[in-house]
């Protein structure tokens, strides 16, 4: 890929649109479609790209016909496509969050959910699950939502001998805090040590703004949980997110998830201070720390204990009102 940031943008926009088909591509058509994405290019222009391109083995000429991406072109593309998708979750979260419309005051509107499917032998212990986890603080919310098989719902089709749990993502908050005038800053996920039912400290984090995947599931799917035993033990390793909150809105926040608290909701494992540490990790200046329980525990318990659990987290917008309370 040729040096400089302009260079390396118009060369991966010209592999994208050769991804684009079957078919060789010529000089011509490739000027047309660059223009279409913001890329102003004569047609020389192009063949230069496009002679550096196959020096690197990036793409391929078939004479006057045009040029076709090859294998290995595929993969810087894959590789650049990733890099440009840093940040993504952070976006899609905030945006989760600001939409959902729940308002507390009325306990109605949409909350974002997450869903997990797995094998309908487990609904009792899944329910045990959940409502240990509500008895331990360790549940966003005391609502959750069961689809049978054969059933759909928010583009959830639920397979034969199946079964579908709708539980209140974290975001959820997020949007209360939002909307409540609290500006927030998605941070970390990551994995907390728990020691008899307190947290300890963060053993590992993965920064928001430099994965293309989120965070969580990636801990859950490596099995490097240990949820389960937090339930039987009180010790273990919990799935948690970091957020920041700027200092001037403490207040403000603890009202809030005080208020939410007499609701029966929860998952926040520690409320920081301005300026102080949360867990072990340093918050920015001027700003606290706020530590809450992944929405995906519930699917993570079953997963720890050998179960095929296929979750779409965080998935989709619900009705309170559609969810019923444990």
């Amino acid at each position: 890929m040729s040096q400089g940031n302009d260079s390396a943008r118009k060369e991966i926009e010209i592999l994208r649109i050769l991804s684009e088909y079957d078919n060789p591509v010529g000089s011509t058509l490739l000027k047309r479609e660059l223009r279409k994405r913001g890329f102003l290019l004569s047609e020389r222009t192009v063949r230069y790209h496009l002679q550096l391109l196959e020096a690197q083995g990036f793409v391929l000429g078939h004479n006057r016909r045009g040029r076709t991406i090859t294998p290995h072109g595929l993969e810087e593309l894959s590789r650049s496509l990733a890099s440009q998708r840093l940040g993504f979750i952070t976006t899609r979260f905030m945006s989760l969050a600001y939409s959902a419309t729940y308002d507390p005051n009325l306990d109605s509107g949409t909350v974002v959910a997450n869903v997990s499917i797995f094998d309908k032998s487990l609904y009792d212990k899944t329910m045990e699950t959940v409502k240990a986890l509500h008895e331990m603080d360790l549940l966003s919310a005391p609502y959750i939502k069961i689809l049978d098989e054969n059933e759909e719902y928010a583009d959830i089709s639920v397979p034969e001998g199946k079964i579908a749990l709708f539980t209140v993502c974290n975001l959820t908050l997020d949007g209360i805090l939002i909307h409540s005038g609290v500006p927030l800053f998605f941070e970390y996920g990551g994995l907390v040590q728990v020691v008899n039912r307190k947290p300890i400290r963060f053993v590992e984090i993965i920064s928001y703004e430099g994965t293309t995947v989120p965070p969580l599931e990636v801990f859950v799917y490596k099995k490097m949980t240990s949820i389960s035993r937090i339930l039987r033990t009180g010790s273990g390793m919990m799935l948690a997110t970091l957020r920041e909150i700027p200092a001037e809105a403490r207040e403000k926040t603890v009202n809030i998830i005080e208020k939410q608290r007499k609701k029966g909701w929860g998952g926040v494992l520690v409320l920081g201070e301005p300026n102080e540490s949360v867990l072990g990790v340093p918050v920015s200046m001027d700003r606290f720390g706020i530590c809450m329980v992944g929405g995906i525990v519930p699917g993570a318990v079953m997963v720890e204990e050998g179960a095929q659990v296929v979750t779409f987290a965080p998935h989709c917008f619900v009705p309170i009102e559609d969810m019923t309370r444990i």
